[in-house]
Parts: structure tokens; sequence; C-alpha cells
């Protein structure tokens, strides 16, 4: 009987076959090891999902090239002092204005103090308004440009919300970026189908053609969060108790389709049962709080939120001539209302923003330089809280603009 061939025996290619077999398996079961267990900082983590860290901030794209110089925070930008440089104008006209303050304005609105050509003297008043500029002491702002800034903001949004002083300043921002800017020509869908709200709103040339398309907006929100129980709302929930003839529109459905928002409000009303100052920080406090939090829980890594401090009005405001050198402290007198509460709006503001230690969220401070400007209101005894346009919420907008600068390259 013959005995089984022994292994030495066997074809030589089944032993080429059976390491390649060995071969092939063990590369990939190494394979597979490796990726399971491979480094977490491999994938980008403004691409991984639940393993962001909430206080994380990624890398932004550049804006511009920024100068070599000592540059602005918004603090040390406020260090300074309005400086008169007469204005030069082409003509003598409200075209004349717009020139020299390079606007492009492409709807009407009321605080063009410079369109008042049938209103005794506004027209000159609006010339010496922006007569004057502001210097910061040891800084300097990024240069402003208009039509980098539009280009940037067609890939990467900016949204303001909150009251009638943020809608001045996305007024001021539509005319500063208006050659480059216009009304979007697809439906947009900001209002979450909400029939009831409306909103401003601009896309680049650039992208006109791309379905719901914003590059810029404004929403309406006076309190941010509704009154009745200090809930943040949605598109179809039920606005609840308005004070006054503004809006207090939802606004958390719209963050996700920006990269750029400037928030605020302040609250110039009575509150609690003895309708005191202190029930109203109290439940000013709470609201911000929950605002804070969502925007923690929610913001993605290269979202930015300002929250932009309140500077106060000037009661009897024709009295003001031009720029004041020191700050005139409201103290309710008549025609104050609760102006001197906006510092304490401010502070609790920052206080909430140093707790939560988070990079994506920043007090933006325009309050110090816009204090002086008693000259500056919109209509003299009448509106001595919204500035005229052009004016000093232009500074405010350049200097976004140089804030968003440079987040751009703070990330490395």
């Amino acid at each position: 009987m013959s005995m089984p061939d022994s292994p030495s025996s066997l074809p030589q290619s089944f032993w080429s076959r059976t390491v390649y077999i060995i071969a092939i398996v063990s590369f990939v079961l190494l394979w597979m090891f490796t990726w399971s267990t491979q480094d977490a900082t491999i994938i980008p983590a403004d691409q991984r999902t639940g393993e962001v860290p909430h206080n994380y901030a990624g890398r932004l794209d550049p804006l511009v090239k920024l100068p070599k110089k000592h540059l602005c925070t918004s603090d040390t930008y406020n260090n300074g002092q309005w400086t008169k440089h007469p204005l030069k104008l082409s003509a003598d006209t409200p075209a004349g204005v717009e020139e020299a303050s390079n606007y492009h304005c492409a709807s009407n609105f009321p605080h063009k103090c410079y369109r008042r050509l049938n209103e005794g003297g506004e027209f000159e008043r609006s010339k010496q308004v922006l007569s004057y500029t502001w210097k910061p002491k040891k800084c300097e702002l990024v240069p402003f440009d208009a039509n980098k800034f539009a280009a940037y903001l067609a890939e990467h949004p900016l949204l303001f919300v909150g009251d009638s002083i943020n809608q001045l300043a996305f007024e001021s921002m539509a005319c500063l970026l208006g050659e480059k800017m216009q009304s979007p020509q697809t439906e947009t869908n900001m209002t979450g189908g909400n029939t009831n709200m409306w909103v401003s709103q601009l896309v680049h040339e650039s992208k006109l053609q791309v379905e719901a398309a914003v590059s810029m907006a404004f929403l309406r929100s006076d309190y941010l969060v509704r009154l009745d129980d200090f809930k943040l709302t949605d598109p179809h929930d039920d606005e609840g108790y308005v004070i006054g003839k503004g809006s207090n529109f939802p606004w958390i459905h719209a963050l996700p389709r920006f990269h750029h928002i400037v928030i605020n409000t302040t609250w110039d009303t009575k509150w609690g049962p003895n309708k005191s100052d202190e029930e109203l920080m109290v439940a000013y406090k709470k609201a911000m709080t929950i605002i804070i939090n969502h925007l923690k829980e929610n913001l993605m890594p290269y979202q930015r939120v300002w929250v932009r401090s309140t500077p106060y009005g000037h009661a009897k405001c024709s009295q003001y001539k031009e720029p004041s050198k020191a700050p005139h402290l409201p103290s309710r007198k008549p025609g104050e209302y609760q102006w001197d509460l906006h510092v304490k709006f401010d502070q609790i503001w920052k206080e909430l923003i140093k707790d939560a230690g988070d990079a994506r969220i920043q007090f933006f401070n325009v309050s110090n330089m816009s204090n002086l400007r008693g000259d500056a209101h919109s209509r003299p005894d009448s509106d001595c809280l919204h500035t005229c346009l052009p004016g000093p919420v232009d500074d405010w907008n350049k200097l976004l603009f140089s804030e968003i600068a440079q987040e751009a390259v703070r990330i490395p």
C-alpha cells in the first residue's frame, strides 16, 4: 500500500498560490486594523460628526492679505477721537454725497438724511455729519475693500439679526457693498415658510442664478426670544407678545446658511411685577443665556458670531452740532428712556461670552465712538437714537470687515 505524498512533494504552484493568498489576507487585515485605530486628527474636525468640542473654532478662508501694522481689535479701535476732514463733493447733490461715501444703495430707507432736500437744512447737516472721521489712537484697521468683501460674502454669507439698530447696520453695509450686490432673483425661503415674515436680503452678482442663494440678510427680531416664555421660536411658532411697533421674528432656522452673524438686542421696557430695573436685568440675562447656550451647541466650526454692543441715544439731540469730546451719559431725564441700561446689557453679554469660552462668539464693541455722536442722529429731537446714513454706522461695518479679515487668519 502506497503512502500519501509528503508536503515537500506538493506542486510548486500550490505553494505560490498559498503565499499570495496569505499575503493578501494579511494586507487587508492590517489595513482594516490601521483604519479602525488611526489617530483622530487625520480627519479634519469640521468633517466629523459628534466629535467636535463645543468651543472648537475651525479655520476660515482668507479675506484679504493683512497689512504689517498694529491692527485694531474692536476695543482698541474705540480708543480714539473724531477728527474733521471736510467732505469734498464733485457736486453739491445727493449723488455727490453717495459718490464721496462710496455708496451704492439699491433701496430707500428712513435714515438717508442727505436725501431730505425739502426739510430745512437736513442736506447741509448730513454733510456736516460726514465731515468727521474716526481715528483710533494706537492701531489701524485692515483697509476696507468693498468689492473683495462682497465677493467673499458670496461664498461666506453674512447675517444681521436683532432690532432696528442692527437693521441700520444692514442698510449701511448694503450701500457700501451695493455695487456688487443685488436683490435675489430666486426664492430664498429665508422665512422658513412663514408668510407673515419679511426679510431684507441681497445676493452677490455672481450668484444671481443660483437657486436660493443669499449673500447678506437681515432678520428683525427685537428681543431674540419670545417674551412670553423665552423660547427661541421656529418659523411657524406664534410671535407672542411684542412691545411697540417692531417685529420679533424667528431667526435660528436661518443660522446654518450663514458663516458670519451679527446679533444684538436691548430691552428698553419695564419688566416684572414691580416694573423694576432689577427685574428687567434678571430677565434679560436669563434670555441671553438661552441664546448663547444655543449658539454654543449649534454653531459649526467655520461660523462666527459677533454680539454687537449698544450705543445710547442723546435726548434733545438738536443741541449737538459736532462730535463730543467726552460722552454725555444718560441719567433718566425726560426723553432718555432707559438708555442708561445699555451699558449694563453690554456687561451681561461680556460676562456670558467670557464664561462660554467659545472662540466662535465674540463681543463687538462700537459704543465708545458712537456715544460721542449726538450730532449724527437721524431726526433731531424726534429720533435721537438712530443715526444718519452715511454716518458713524459705516465705521462699524469697516471695523467688522477688519475683524473678519483678522479672524480668517487667526486659526493656523
